[in-house]
C-alpha cells in the first residue's frame, strides 16, 4: 500500500533536514521519481488522499473547527514550500496513532 510508503517518506523527511532540502524544491513528478529511486514506493494519487486526510484531521480534530475558508490551518501554508507545510505542519502536528490510522485506513479522522 503506497499510502504507508508515503507516510514512511514523510517520516523520513521529518527526521532529516538534508532530506527535506533535497526534495522540497522539486516539482511533484521529480520528487516522486527521486523518492522511488531512493526506495520509497510512492505514487502521485496518494498525495491528495493522505494530505487531504491530514488537513481534515487537523482542522476538525486538532483545531476543533469546521472546514472553511477561514480555518486557521490555511495560514500555515503561507511562505513555505508545499513539502515543508505537509511534513512540518501536518505530519509533524499529528499524534502517532492518528498518523497510523490515516495511512493504514483504520479508524476515523477523529
Amino acid at each position: 500500500m503506497s499510502e504507508i510508503e508515503l507516510g514512511r517518506f514523510f517520516e523520513a523527511c521529518a527526521g532529516s533536514e538534508t532530506m527535506m532540502a533535497r526534495y522540497e524544491a522539486m516539482p511533484l513528478p521529480d520528487l516522486i521519481f527521486a523518492a522511488r529511486c531512493s526506495g520509497f514506493d510512492i505514487r502521485g494519487q496518494d498525495f491528495g488522499k493522505l494530505v487531504g486526510g491530514m488537513e481534515v484531521w487537523r482542522i476538525t480534530v486538532a483545531d476543533g473547527e469546521d472546514i472553511a475558508a477561514a480555518s486557521k490551518l490555511w495560514r500555515h501554508m503561507w511562505g513555505r514550500s508545499h513539502l515543508a507545510y505537509v511534513v512540518k505542519e501536518l505530519w509533524g502536528g499529528m499524534d502517532p496513532e492518528a498518523r497510523t490510522a490515516l495511512v493504514t485506513g483504520n479508524g476515523s479522522n477523529g
